[in-house]
């Protein structure tokens, strides 16, 4: 509080989002008390973000830390900012607490119920209110003081007679934990720290907050962005506001586009194609998949690829291959081979790999793709059973023995570096769906086309 009575500097991150000198005293300040409390424990925050996935998906439970939400509340100095520490377990907020100290407010929520905190006073229990008939009260609504939207507008319009709320951070989840709200529908860009400790509040007052998209409840740590996806929280489930959703985020046969989360460089939409995958597969008579294939250099991926689409042709499927040096030739040519280019390398090849799967064909594809969470992040791409990973798991010195491209040779002369077995790691996927270990070529197919089938 005493940075917020007086002159402060303003620097600006790299997202163009603002830093002040609060952000950093209350990071350090938060940062040293879950350390002391809990010092078995990682911390993430948004001021100390830059921690690999491949590092952050180990964890089971972990400190998520905003130290200043609402920055720009803060600056404005409107008292609308809050502090916000949750627990995260296996992906989920189970403890939570949200200070606001403008306000000299708290609440927090656990497994054992959600409370509010005026200052000295005695705390008193909270819960979500029971979504009123509008008939007789209207919804209230609150949105966001600095982030409005014209689809948040658009939903809100229709909704049941509703009221308009506008409030800073995550003290808009806390209106509908404490029954002062009904309904928050975040239809703009959030990251996690900014709303797991509300999340773990209301969902110990009783209400949820979900992903507009599934109407499934939010979830941490499930992939390398920290960014969430478009989500509303409620009290309770209704058709009502449930229709209003799906009409006012690209399903509405009127609005050919749909606002969806992304982290892209530009200002984008989802534009929907009058043609679905499904009349895509109808016209070729069967569904797209990808079966992935995954292994060291010289472990047999690219002739395994080869036989499987020589027999997939054969049988009537249409079917595209995709080899591993053969997209290094052109889409992927500025791509070396450092962990960061891999990555990128992956990420291109899983995209275009979907592009593929939605237009009904049966993608194959072929590359080493070492990382385990590399290869996590093509699979979410795709629908359940729409992928399959191929492990061809040949022995190194097999492998080497092969050496079919005489990289093995370069690798242990130093002529090449970063190559996969020698100077860097592969990870073995734990749940492929096949795994082939120098069985016959006949054999391998059948093996695969049983998971294709």
């Amino acid at each position: 509080m005493e940075i917020y009575q007086r002159d402060f500097s303003i620097e600006t991150k790299a997202d163009e989002s603002p830093l002040t000198e609060a952000d950093t005293t209350a990071n350090e300040s938060l940062m040293k008390l879950v350390r002391e409390v809990t010092p078995e424990l990682p911390v993430l925050s948004e001021e100390c973000s830059d921690i690999p996935f491949a590092e952050r998906r180990q964890w089971e439970r972990y400190w998520l830390i905003d130290p200043l939400d609402g920055t720009k509340e803060f600056i404005n100095r409107n008292g609308e900012f809050t502090l916000n520490l949750a627990l995260i377990e296996n992906g989920v907020p189970v403890f939570g607490i949200v200070h606001a100290p403008v306000l000299d407010t708290s609440w927090w929520g656990s497994s054992e119920g959600a409370w509010k905190q005026i200052g000295d006073a005695e705390s008193e229990p909270i819960r979500v209110r029971t979504l009123p008939d509008p008939e007789n009260q209207n919804w209230q609504v609150v949105g966001s003081r600095l982030h409005g939207s014209e689809t948040f507008e658009a939903f809100c319009k229709r909704l049941p007679s509703n009221d308009r709320v506008s409030m800073g951070s995550s003290l808009k989840l806390c209106l509908v934990a404490e029954g002062k709200a009904d309904l928050y529908p975040r239809l703009a860009p959030t990251c996690e720290w900014d709303t797991a400790a509300a999340q773990a509040v209301v969902t110990a007052a009783g209400g949820e907050v979900l992903d507009t998209r599934t109407l499934q409840p939010l979830r941490c740590n499930q992939q390398e962005s920290v960014l969430n996806p478009f989500f509303i929280v409620c009290n309770q489930r209704d058709r009502r506001w449930q229709d209003a959703l799906v009409q006012c985020l690209g399903h509405d046969p009127e609005l050919p586009y749909e606002y969806r989360v992304n982290d892209s460089k530009a200002e984008v939409v989802w534009n929907h194609t009058s043609i679905t995958s499904a009349q895509r597969a109808n016209i070729k008579g069967h569904k797209g998949k990808c079966v992935w294939f995954t292994g060291l250099s010289g472990s047999g991926k690219s002739s395994l690829a080869n036989a499987l689409e020589v027999e997939l042709n054969r049988q009537g499927y249409h079917t595209m291959l995709l080899d591993g040096d053969n997209i290094r030739h052109a889409l992927c040519k500025d791509l070396g081979m450092s962990q960061a280019d891999r990555t990128e390398n992956i990420r291109r090849i899983g995209e275009v790999a979907k592009l593929f799967v939605d237009s009904g064909i049966m993608v194959i594809t072929a590359f080493i793709s070492p990382f385990k969470a590399d290869r996590d992040g093509a699979r979410a791409l795709f629908d359940e059973g729409d992928f399959i990973e191929v492990h061809v798991d040949t022995p190194i010195n097999i492998c080497e023995q092969r050496d079919p491209k005489g990289l093995y040779k370069k690798a242990r002369e130093g002529k090449i570096i970063d190559f996969t077995g020698i100077d860097s790691p592969y990870e073995k996927p734990d749940f492929a769906e096949v795994v082939l270990q120098e069985e016959k070529v006949a054999d391998s197919l059948t093996k695969i086309l049983c998971k294709i089938r």
